[in-house]
Parts: C-alpha cells; structure tokens; sequence
C-alpha cells in the first residue's frame, strides 16, 4: 500500500549579520546587556540606559516562524510560539503511499489504526495538548487517552472517481484547516485514501509546526512502516472504538537538553545590534521582497506538485555531482531564472531565499539518551542566500539573450550552474559551524515572542524557501519480498503558505529507488496564482529537460 504523507508548517529563518564592537566584561554582563536590550525595544527602558555601543549593519535575529520551547522544574514545557500569522495556524504533513499486503478488507482498517497508535505513543509531543494560547506562555499538556474519532478520516476513492485529485483535495484540506480543542487534542490529524482499483493507501500526515519539524513527520512514517510489519503479539496498545490510552513515558526534553547551542559574547551583542538598527531600513533593501505585501487575509494556502521519475532524477543528481553541487543548490539557482524572468526588473531587483538546515546531525554520542534522528521535535535554523542585483541582471539579460539566439543558451546554463555550486559552498560553511554561534541559540533572551514577531512581520524577507528533507528508505530492513510486508511507494512533503515569511515554499522529498516530488505553496490572494504556478511549472520542465537530454533549455 503506499503512504503518503504531507506537511505545512513555518518556517525558521535567521538573516546575516554584520560584526560590531561592544565592551562588556563577563558573559553575565552580557546576558545583562541583552535584557536590557530587549526592554529597551519594547518601550519600558530608556536608551540611556543600556550600556553599549554599537556600528549600524543589517540585521535580524530571526524571522517570523521560530518556535521556541523551554521546560519548567515540574517538566511541563513552556512553549513560547512565534506566529507568522495570528489567526491561522501553522502545519506541516507528509503524504506517504503504502502498499499493501495481503491484509483483508474485513481487519485493514482496525489493523492500520492500531499501527498508527503504536507509532504515535513513540514521540511524546504527538501525544500532547496545548494550554494558555492567548498568553505569553503556552505549555504542553500530557494526555491521557486520544480519540482517533477527532483525528483519522477514512476515505474510499471509487474506480470512477479521479485518485490524484481526491488526493490533492486531501492535501489542500490539510493545509488549510485550523486544529480546534488544542487542550484536549493532540495537533495532529490524518486522511486515508484507500483506493478501489489498486492495492495501496495513502495516508496524508498533517500536524502543526509547534509540536515538530519537517524530519518529524518522517519519523513517524518509519515509525508506522514498522508497526504495520511487526507481529501482532507485539502490539502494546489497546484500542476500543478508536479510543485509546495513552501511557505513561519520558517527556521529550527541550531541543538544548539535546543539543549544546553554544554563542559568544560578540555573536550576541553583533546580532542584536544588527536587528535594532535594519528594522527602519529593511523595506528599502533591493532584496526584500516588496512584491509579496505581507496581508493576514485571506489565510489560504494553494499547493502545486511537481514528480520526476526516478530515470529522470538519477541523470539530474548525477550532473549536480558532476558540477560539484547538490539538488537543493540547483532548485535554488533555477527558481531565480524563472522569478528574474516572470517578474519585472522595477518589482525585484534582486532576491534573498532561504533553507532549512537539521540539527540533528549536530547531536554529540552521550549527550543525551535521546537520539535526534529518531526523535520529533523542532530542531532546524535557517540559511539566508542573496541574490544580488547584478547578478539577477545577468541572468535576465542571458535567459533573453538565449531566447533570441539559441546558441547562447549555454551562457544562462553555466551561469546556473555556477549559482548553484556558490549556493553548495554557502551551505558546506555554515554545516561545519554546526550549532554554533546561531541565532536559534539567542532564543532564550526574547521574553515576549508575540511583540516580538510583531515587530518583525512588517517587511517580507525571503522571496521564496527550498526545503529538502532528503530520501525516504521506504521499505523495513530485512524485508526479501518472499512474504507480505508494507513498504512505502511515494512521498509529499507540503507546507502551508507563510503569511510574512518566503512567498514561495518549497518543499522535497523523495522514497529509495522512486521518483522525487517537489510541491509549491503561497498564499492565496496575495501571491498570483500564474506566477506561482508559472514558476513550478519552469522548474519541472528544465529539471525533465536535464534528466532527460543532459542540458537545461531556457528557450522554450
């Protein structure tokens, strides 16, 4: 059967910063300074009264969508949500498709809800609620049962009905529909689509960004491919009418029990300085994107997917080799040929676009008995990238010159692949940092997130994200195909649109040995459809054009 899964969620962005000098005699000075600071921003203090000096450069400590989460001594987690639009929520879901063994009719579903119990119960934040909303401090809330009644809808798509749009409903149903009852419900639902003609389902995985990132919704399908190929006698969870209990297990610990974030004095006072003085000048940068307005209505999330086959994927992530790049570099560089072309040069002068970039990988051996690659949780910062005005001149000069004279189109192609490799190099540096020195680790010294967000959802910085979670093994180690067994066939990875973060998400991911699947979203209203539309459409014809005849044609 396969599982497809789909996420919409926020997105985490930090911005470059520029060093400055300040003089400060100990760390605690520092903290000191750094509280002040922020009073100070909020009106409460006087500028007389923060001890510092500071040289003016571009900042921002991090743009809208950060979720940060701390922990009390009673291990209730205090979670202090930033949100890039305050009256929607935000989700994330991944769509996987099972396929099925030999299971009957009579016991699938009844068999297939007890597995997604049993993978549940295996990340604690899937199985919690959520008080306190409206306040400056949220906590989470264990839950002693779940009632899959408010969670799991069953869908059976006819032999007359079309599978993929039923599935694209489902997806955009996901995206855009608010969770209800946060004290009561864990912040996560699902739609199975059991198809009348074939021999799989999808499951569309939604949940909302508070309670994990991206990879997250991943562990949970390994965690439920896992369920549904183990033995019924090792089934721990009980489940009467859709209803079960929830043990009692080991809370998740917050992400800096996991993870050492560590930040220097400098870092701090050079970053903060940065966001106090860009703000009054962000909306003039040649990079922010002024022709995406930031509107809180209509909070409407429109998705678009594009798949490439795994004999058109291969020759693709073969040349990004070649050129000493990755496909999340390549998809970057191609999307700044199709917006220098499909927006005029007086709306964008240049761009800046973003990536999500994992922690887990940063984890130290014994740290902790928690291991962040099997746990959910959000544990990404995000990777700034300009595209300056010159360098989006050249491209749109050499995309019309390559429409004029076919032989130049080798001009835009090495220029896109010299894009992406740059882009490569950008992200190679910031992996070697690893933790450190990030703005993620400054999280600790925002005491009121909701001002705080407020403050920086005025001007949309990012014109559009890629986020790659990378390959799915889809199928259970050991598994011969002698006898039946689920594997996963396909994958989507969705978010919804960011109402003041990058007008265009990306977002990728793609199962062992299938295809790969890449879908846009933006809000509706505010980002024009044939643009959005326009855009992924260039990308899925260039990336089948590489694949496919080993170059990039811009002149179609």
């Amino acid at each position: 059967m396969r599982l497809k899964s789909a996420a919409n969620g926020i997105d985490d962005r930090n911005h470059s910063t520029v060093p400055s000098r300040v003089w400060t005699s100990s760390r605690a000075e520092t903290y000191r300074f750094c509280q002040k600071l922020s009073a100070w921003r909020s009106g409460s203090t006087p500028v007389t009264d923060v001890p510092f000096i500071l040289l003016p450069g571009p900042f921002s400590l991090t743009a809208p969508g950060l979720v940060c989460i701390s922990y009390f001594e009673d291990q209730h987690l205090t979670l202090f949500k930033m949100n890039r639009f305050p009256k929607a929520s935000n989700q994330l879901g991944i769509h996987c498709a099972f396929m099925l063994g030999s299971t009957t009719e009579s016991i699938f579903e009844n068999k297939f809800e007890h597995a997604i119990a049993s993978a549940i119960v295996q990340h604690p934040l899937f199985t919690v609620g959520r008080i306190n909303e409206a306040s400056k401090k949220q906590y989470w809330v264990r839950l002693d049962h779940i009632d899959f009644n408010n969670h799991i809808t069953w869908q059976t798509v006819s032999e007359e009905e079309d599978h993929r749009k039923a599935l694209d409903a489902a997806l955009n149903w996901q995206a855009n529909e608010r969770y209800t009852e946060l004290e009561t419900r864990p912040q996560w639902r699902a739609t199975i689509l059991k198809s009348a003609k074939g021999n799989f389902v999808d499951v569309v995985f939604a949940w909302d960004h508070t309670v994990g990132d991206g990879k997250s919704g991943g562990f949970f399908h390994d965690s439920l491919l896992a369920c549904l190929n183990q033995k019924p006698d090792n089934d721990t969870i009980t489940l009467d009418d859709r209803y079960f209990k929830v043990p009692v297990t080991e809370f998740t610990p917050p992400l800096h029990h996991l993870l050492k974030l560590p930040v220097s004095p400098s870092f701090i006072v050079s970053t903060f300085s940065q966001d106090l003085f860009s703000q009054s000048k962000s909306d003039k940068l040649p990079h922010t994107a002024n022709w995406a307005p930031i509107k809180m209505e209509p909070f409407e999330s429109r998705l678009r997917s594009i798949t490439l086959p795994n004999d058109v994927l291969k020759p693709v992530l073969d040349a990004c080799r070649r050129q000493e790049t990755t496909l999340t570099a390549l998809l970057h560089s191609l999307i700044s040929v199709s917006m220098a072309t499909r927006l005029a040069e007086d709306e964008a002068r240049a761009f800046e676009c973003g990536t999500p970039i994992c922690l887990r990988q940063f984890q130290k051996p014994g740290m902790s008995k928690v291991d962040l690659k099997k746990t959910a949780i959000n544990s990404v910062v995000y990777w700034p990238y300009k595209f300056e005005p010159g360098v989006v001149a050249t491209i749109r000069q050499q995309v019309s010159d390559a429409q004029a004279s076919q032989e130049l189109n080798k001009e835009i192609e090495d220029t896109v692949w010299s894009v992406a490799k740059s882009i490569r190099k950008g992200l190679s540096a910031k992996l070697k940092l690893g933790a450190k020195n990030d703005t993620l680790g400054l999280a600790k010294f925002i005491t009121d997130w909701k001002s705080y967000l407020l403050d920086h959802a005025k001007t949309r910085t990012h014109s559009w994200e890629v986020s790659n979670l990378g390959v799915m093994q889809g199928d259970m180690a050991g598994n011969t195909g002698t006898e039946d067994y689920w594997r996963i066939e396909d994958a989507t990875f969705t978010q919804s649109a960011s109402v003041c973060g990058p007008a265009l998400t990306f977002s990728v991911i793609s199962v062992k040995g299938e295809g790969i699947t890449i879908s846009c979203s933006w809000q509706t209203g505010v980002i024009d459809d044939g643009l959005a539309e326009g855009v992924s459409k260039d990308i899925g014809m260039w990336l089948n054009g590489l694949g496919r005849n080993g170059c990039i044609n811009f002149t179609e």
